[in-house]
């Protein structure tokens, strides 16, 4: 073969697969996808609402689900007193989730879930969330309108609503290969009394058989930086240390400075604010995590007046992104055959290499965290015997653990195939 013909093939090539040699089975990571707007859709619905609550004078608990828990949601509770006796309350609530919806006409779809002591109602498939859908729900919460949950723009669901829009692939068309083979097939059964359905027909059902050999494209808007979190606890320590309550944000930044300073380990250090349900309402506070692999380690630094909380407590996640079809067309884009994929939470099987980059991020953290612990003690003279022991939890029955939500769906299946 002479050079000029080897340059030709190697163009050829280039001309087929493109310039990216990156051809590994992965879902690309990036903060384009789809979940990650979510969590903005998610952080937007609760600035509205509690605008809502604001503009009208009351107080409301709103709550917004953790970072990486999918799907992503609003939890808003209310309780109206008697304006008799304040000790009688009507009680209703509403969960907003946030479904993405990617290269689609509207990219987030909006699921309402309304609870009180009447009835629990369910509004889907919305494709509209604006502050006035906002107050007109918060109304309907404090029983200005008891009537019937607040009208939003919905999506057709049902083939008879016609009076409400698609929300199709808009990147994606109808397969032009595909209408001319259903014109030739109905063309040629309408002709076939005149003879020329004899050769349409055979064109049209062998077109519609190379047309079904194609192969079809993947589609994807990749998905978020880490995995959903759906963690199985493993050890913890913990300790309060008095008189140490004014060094509390200097041992936190000697801490994390170290653990972000251990080479060649690819652990990653992130803050995160969450909320949840205190003993007095709602409460909301900033925890540093610790990542390796599958290994997920929560670092807790408190301070309680002049004493300070410190303690970590582990997990090994089994969240992972799993992927599904949302629709399939021909993308005008590439001329091909395409099917968008979305992804959705699912559950990763843990084996013992799990384990394995758990307990090797358990260990690091703690030698660092004991370490900075025992040096502040003796900066500041602390007298106080501190037991440095982890509170071990047993590995016996982890690897190998199924999805605990589809064995309870399983079960119950397999029971109501006995009853039958």
């Amino acid at each position: 073969m002479t050079a000029i013909e080897t340059s030709s093939s190697t163009a050829l090539v280039e001309l087929k697969l493109g310039s990216d040699r990156n051809y590994e089975p992965l879902v690309d990571r990036n903060s384009t996808n789809g979940m990650t707007g979510a969590e903005l859709q998610r952080d937007r619905i609760y600035e509205l609402v509690r605008n809502a609550a604001h503009g009208r004078g009351v107080d409301l608990t709103i709550v917004t689900s953790d970072p990486f828990v999918a799907p992503p949601k609003v939890t808003v509770d209310c309780w109206v007193r008697h304006v008799k006796d304040p000790l009688v309350t009507l009680r209703s609530s509403a969960i907003i989730s946030v479904r993405p919806r990617e290269f689609h006409r509207f990219h987030f779809e909006y699921d309402i879930e309304y609870r009180n002591d009447v009835r629990k109602q369910s509004v889907r498939n919305i494709i509209k969330f604006s502050q006035a859908d906002a107050d007109a729900l918060v109304d309907y919460l404090l029983s200005i309108t008891v009537r019937r949950p607040p009208r939003m723009s919905q999506r057709r669901s049902w083939k008879v609503d016609l009076w409400r829009p698609q929300n199709r692939p808009d990147r994606l068309r109808l397969d032009p290969l595909a209408i001319v083979a259903i014109g030739l097939v109905a063309g040629g059964f309408l002709t076939l009394g005149f003879g020329i359905g004899f050769l349409l027909l055979p064109a049209g059902l062998l077109l519609a058989y190379f047309n079904h050999r194609r192969r079809t494209h993947c589609l994807s808007a990749g998905k978020p930086t880490q995995e959903p979190r759906r963690p199985i606890r493993l050890d913890s320590w913990q300790v309060v240390i008095d008189k140490l309550g004014q060094e509390v944000e200097a041992l936190r930044e000697q801490i994390i400075s170290e653990i972000r300073g251990i080479p060649g380990q690819g652990l990653e250090v992130g803050n995160e604010r969450i909320w949840y349900w205190g003993s007095d309402g709602k409460e909301e506070r900033e925890q540093t995590v610790v990542r390796l692999g599958r290994g997920l380690l929560f670092l807790h630094i408190y301070r309680y007046g002049e004493s300070v909380y410190v303690g970590w407590d582990a997990h090994v996640n089994c969240g992972e992104w799993t992927e599904t079809i949302a629709g399939r067309g021909y993308d005008m884009k590439t001329a091909t055959l395409c099917a968008v994929h979305s992804i959705t939470a699912g559950w990763h099987i843990p084996n013992e290499y799990d384990i394995t980059d758990t307990n090797c991020l358990i260990e690091q953290v703690h030698s660092i965290v004991s370490r900075c612990v025992k040096l502040k003690a003796a900066e500041l003279k602390i007298d106080q015997e501190i037991d440095f022991k982890i509170v071990r939890e047993a590995r016996g029955g982890i690897t190998g653990r199924q999805d605990p939500d589809e064995s309870a769906s399983t079960t119950i299946k397999s029971k109501l195939r006995r009853l039958a």
